[in-house]
């Protein structure tokens, strides 16, 4: 890898190392965490400060800096699903109770791009915006069951990932219409998926997912979840996401 991508690389691990969890880090926990010497984790914080990506406090703490509200703002704009789709995933949580969200692929991950709280007090959320593995997961076998050439470079990238249940659990995705997972990124964490289609075409463009505890994705209740999913995904295939399909 050249010196300046390394550089980039090295600069986007650090920053995802703030979250809502951990807003602010010292600069020992950074260098602990992205595994750098100490040098390098200066350098790379004075040179993101200096452009106002990073902040650092007067108590000796780092955050996320004031700049990146531009680049929010924007994110947030190009990537906001329309009306229709944000009422059917409220409708979906107001007849099952569970926690609906929008995956997309990027690269070699997923990221939810819309998400609407389940109403249990016991729920199960994810953070819009954060990328997750597409290696396990309802959400990513289905988005993979679309391009088998990632799951291939996904396996390339990934000497210890158990190839042989990926592709398994991809290509039942693939032919089933949906894919369920229970405990597959989180213990005691379950999910169902269904694909979204683009207007034009039938691309698969996203993945519509209804997730919580493993002990409520069983019997009658699964189905009926999996029923209302196909409904959900149809009608927001047929009427569209709005402007973000564009990105797709």
């Amino acid at each position: 890898m050249e010196p300046r991508v390394r550089s980039v690389a090295r600069a986007f691990d650090l920053l995802e190392l703030f979250d809502h969890r951990r807003p602010r880090l010292r600069l020992k926990e950074i260098a602990e965490r992205t595994g750098l010497p100490k040098t390098t984790v200066v350098r790379l914080l004075a040179d993101l400060v200096e452009r106002g990506v990073v902040a650092s406090a007067q108590d000796g703490h780092y955050t996320v800096g004031a700049t990146l509200l531009g680049w929010v703002r924007l994110s947030a704009a190009l990537w906001r699903v329309d009306e229709h789709t944000t009422e059917v995933m409220r409708e979906l949580v107001h007849r099952h109770g569970e926690t609906v969200n929008v995956y997309v692929r990027q690269d070699l991950t997923r990221v939810s791009i819309a998400q609407e709280e389940g109403t249990a007090t016991v729920r199960n959320v994810v953070e819009v915006g954060r990328p997750m593995p597409l290696t396990a997961g309802a959400a990513s076998y289905v988005l993979l069951a679309a391009v088998p050439d990632v799951v291939d470079r996904l396996v390339a990238a990934d000497p210890e990932l158990d190839a042989a249940r990926l592709r398994e659990r991809v290509a039942g995705a693939g032919r089933d219409g949906y894919a369920i997972s229970d405990g597959d990124r989180e213990i005691g964490a379950a999910a169902a998926a269904v694909a979204v289609h683009s207007r034009r075409g039938g691309r698969v463009i996203a993945a519509l997912s209804m997730s919580g505890p493993s002990s409520r994705f069983t019997g009658r209740r699964l189905e009926a979840g999996l029923a209302g999913l196909h409904e959900a995904a149809h009608a927001v295939s047929e009427a569209g996401m709005g402007n973000v399909e564009g990105l797709l």
